[in-house]
């Protein structure tokens, strides 16, 4: 079956991860992505090297690979007359355009919002900036690390008292390309009434601060911020996370406390403590955490989490294990609703990669290509837009395509 966004075609110039995984995520929707890029491919295509990581299997990136999986590329050298012209083409016939260069390149290279829609008034232009298109900052470069700290999110992160929080790289890219996409859906389904393109812009800063929610309201309405949390000293005891006598994690979570103080005891062999004038009301166990959080620490280290997890469940008290990302990719209940997706790679073969944050009961989500060898598409792509197979070879001796 068709996803929700089957005939929509989506030009996209963008790299490393905020604006790809946009595209991608139109892509699992069923749209159309083109990606366009020089020579030189995406700088993605040598991520992790960059860094000094695994590059991945058989020559591919498993970075690139994931952020670019449902597209097909095009490499062009949009610094000459003839490589703009094929882009234009391309726009002429596209629905969207989806970049996430700095604010001011699209201007400098004669691909802004008033030239694009000028040839195609129906066209979305999204643009995920790093931080919007307004204010002293707009034009200043962005990277993932440079947005989490800015949006407060390092600050939010880690232990009262402790440095800021360091978080694994790109889950601020991430979410910048959820939201471009919303937006870019959102802009569509105006079109749908209007009939009228328009410009769109999401941003990493943006994306970030809308993310955190509720953490903002305490500054915004209090003009204090909420605190940071010491797991040792929290004020909910049960609502807190544990080691076990494995040597794993599990996180029990009751926001009705009194509700179910009575089970946590009786769960954990802890009777004794239900009605102890310490720890038999929510007040009472607030102003003696520390105490509680340290028996709970010592009862927890007495069975492992599968046992513990056990028990809880027959006791209906909330829990759920801390898991790694290997265990999250082994979770049955991420595998039941395609959260994580088994795709049979052409050149890996049997693999797992994340799937769908979303379920369409009528026009589901897929994966139909992998991620494209940089220019893979080229002539394919040229030749639905007119050209020849002389018009291609004289491209490439003039060094416009590859």
């Amino acid at each position: 079956m068709a996803g929700p966004l089957d005939g929509i075609r989506v030009v996209e110039i963008s790299m490393f991860q905020q604006g790809p995984v946009a595209g991608m995520r139109l892509g699992d929707l069923g749209a159309e992505i083109i990606k366009v890029e020089p020579k030189t491919g995406d700088p993605a295509r040598g991520m992790m090297r960059i860094i000094g990581a695994d590059t991945g299997l058989k020559g591919r990136n498993y970075y690139f690979e994931s952020n670019n999986r449902n597209k097909r590329s095009i490499a062009l050298d949009l610094n000459t007359e003839k490589g703009k012209e094929i882009f234009f083409e391309l726009i002429k016939r596209a629905d969207v355009f989806l970049t996430n260069m700095s604010i001011a390149a699209p201007k400098r290279m004669g691909i802004d919002y008033q030239t694009l829609s000028s040839l195609n008034p129906r066209l979305i232009y999204a643009h995920a900036s790093g931080w919007g298109r307004q204010g002293p900052d707009a034009n200043e470069l962005s990277f993932d690390y440079t947005g989490i700290a800015r949006a407060g999110t390092m600050m939010m992160c880690g232990e009262r008292g402790g440095p800021p929080g360091t978080l694994i790289p790109g889950m601020g890219d991430e979410m910048g390309g959820l939201m471009c996409a919303w937006a870019v859906t959102a802009a569509l389904y105006v079109r749908e009434k209007t009939g009228k393109g328009q410009l769109v812009d999401s941003s990493l800063m943006g994306s970030l601060i809308a993310l955190h929610g509720v953490n903002f309201a305490a500054p915004g309405v209090l003009g204090r911020e909420f605190p940071r949390l010491l797991r040792a000293e929290a004020g909910n005891a049960i609502y807190n996370h544990y080691k076990c006598k494995d040597g794993k994690w599990i996180v029990i979570a009751h926001l009705q406390p009194d509700r179910y103080w009575p089970n946590v005891c009786k769960a954990m062999g802890l009777e004794e403590l239900e009605h102890d004038p310490r720890f038999n009301t929510i007040e009472a166990r607030h102003d003696n955490g520390k105490e509680l959080v340290s028996i709970l620490d010592k009862k927890f280290a007495t069975k492992t989490r599968d046992e513990w997890m056990e028990i809880f469940k027959r006791e209906n008290v909330i829990y759920t294990p801390i898991q790694s990302p290997t265990e999250v990719f082994k979770d049955p209940q991420a595998l039941a609703n395609d959260y994580v997706i088994g795709v049979d790679h052409p050149v890996w073969g049997k693999i797992k990669m994340l799937g769908f944050p979303w379920t369409f009961a009528e026009t589901p989500a897929s994966v139909r290509r992998e991620a494209p060898e940089l220019g893979q598409h080229t002539e394919e792509v040229l030749l639905e837009l007119g050209y020849s197979w002389d018009d291609i070879a004289k491209l490439k001796e003039e060094e416009v395509i590859i």
